[in-house]
């Protein structure tokens, strides 16, 4: 049963954006942009190939720790290592599974498109899960009846947690799904560039682009653990990563200009060269 008719109507504007704004991105890229399908679906096995690898990671400080070496640092480190920690695992996990999938594309990678592309699958995946993740959640907050659920068999005890938790769920700010839905957009964002400068670290094989992707995507993660840390007020937190928000869309389109006009520059300079074969 809906409890909070305002809170209900934005997370359902909230699942929106998370699903619907990769998707609807995704196929604008490939209808209009040409870029090919193959390139979507790479992106998004470059993120869960990097989650395979990234989340077992995670759990090298409690191996650490019952292995009996216990790295004790001065508490008003704790924070700025563990930011550093998480931010670094996050982004040379992931940048690398990008870089390897632009050299598995080859040639279907060679145009700037295709850094949207595989942007859009790599980031875009990672939002439609919250979003399903989060539908869910409203579903069960929805359709639960304790009544129902004791029919069913659920223990007292549960369905006096389950009732309490969804009490909880709705009592929630009005404004909370929208801070989510925001959260996603400055994150797909920041994958957009990510992929732009993986990409041309592997079309200009420089490696200075993908420590830059490295380097970008640690200091995003690690501002979002140091902001985390000091405030429970998520808008607050989503105005300061708002700042990479503004940021990856200017050079995402000073990339794309400057892209789309060398595109243009060399067309005359290949029909010359055709016609002289000719």
């Amino acid at each position: 049963m809906i409890q909070n008719v305002p809170l209900f109507v934005n997370y359902l504007l909230a699942i929106l954006i998370e699903i619907g704004m990769p998707v609807t991105l995704a196929i604008l890229i490939i209808k209009k942009f040409k870029v090919h399908w193959l390139v979507v679906v790479t992106g998004v096995l470059t993120f869960i190939g990097s989650q395979v690898v990234h989340i077992p990671l995670l759990q090298i400080p409690n191996l650490l720790q019952k292995a009996g070496l216990n790295i004790v640092l001065p508490s008003e480190w704790a924070i700025g290592w563990q930011a550093l920690y998480l931010g670094l695992y996050a982004g040379l996990c992931e940048e690398t599974a990008r870089w390897v999938g632009y050299r598995a594309l080859k040639s279907k990678a060679a145009s700037y498109r295709s850094a949207f592309g595989l942007g859009v699958g790599h980031g875009g995946v990672e939002s439609v899960i919250v979003g399903v993740v989060v539908l869910a959640s409203v579903l069960s907050a929805v359709l639960f009846n304790p009544t129902t659920a004791a029919a069913q068999g659920m223990s007292g005890e549960m369905v006096k947690l389950t009732t309490a938790k969804i009490a909880e769920f709705w009592s929630s700010p009005w404004h909370l799904p929208l801070a989510g839905a925001v959260e996603r957009v400055t994150a797909v964002s920041a994958q957009l560039l990510m992929s732009v400068f993986v990409w041309k670290a592997v079309q200009k094989r420089s490696w200075l682009w993908y420590l830059l992707a490295v380097g970008y995507h640690a200091l995003l993660d690690g501002t979002a653990v140091i902001l985390t840390s000091l405030t429970s007020n998520y808008w607050v937190i989503e105005a300061v990563l708002a700042i990479f928000l503004v940021v990856d869309v200017i050079l995402l389109l000073l990339f794309w200009k400057k892209e789309k006009r060398e595109e243009l520059e060399r067309i005359p300079a290949l029909t010359e060269q055709t016609i002289s074969q000719k």
